[in-house]
């Protein structure tokens, strides 16, 4: 179905914009403007465009470059912490109370030998 109040509407703009431009003089536009436009033209044909397609093979490789190693950290990242070895609470409990009644740090021990004769 047409919409004739758009087609009112246009024909009467129309009408409007050839009464408005009906007296006026045509550009004076010369041939020698008219030449060097299409030559213009013509040098722009010519001339090579712009390798889009390597560019978009390069992105797409960075972006998968960028990917991988985006995956490779996260993989290192979340690996299982090694496996300590298991000891009886008897032995956890020994080892505290030996911790608790050295009144040295445990980090000067290595020292000691230092100073030995």
């Amino acid at each position: 179905m047409k919409n004739t109040d758009t087609d009112n509407d246009n024909t009467d703009f129309e009408s409007w914009l050839r009464r408005l431009t009906k007296n006026l003089p045509e550009p004076e536009v010369s041939s020698e403007f008219l030449a060097a436009q299409r030559r213009s033209i013509y040098r722009r044909l010519d001339q090579p465009r712009h390798n889009w397609i390597s560019l978009r093979w390069a992105l797409s490789l960075a972006m998968l470059l960028l990917i991988a190693a985006g995956g490779l950290t996260l993989e290192r990242r979340h690996k299982t912490a090694p496996a300590t070895p298991t000891i009886s609470d008897d032995q956890l409990f020994s080892d505290l109370s030996a911790m608790e009644q050295s009144s040295e740090p445990k980090a000067i021990q290595p020292m000691h030998g230092l100073f030995q004769e």
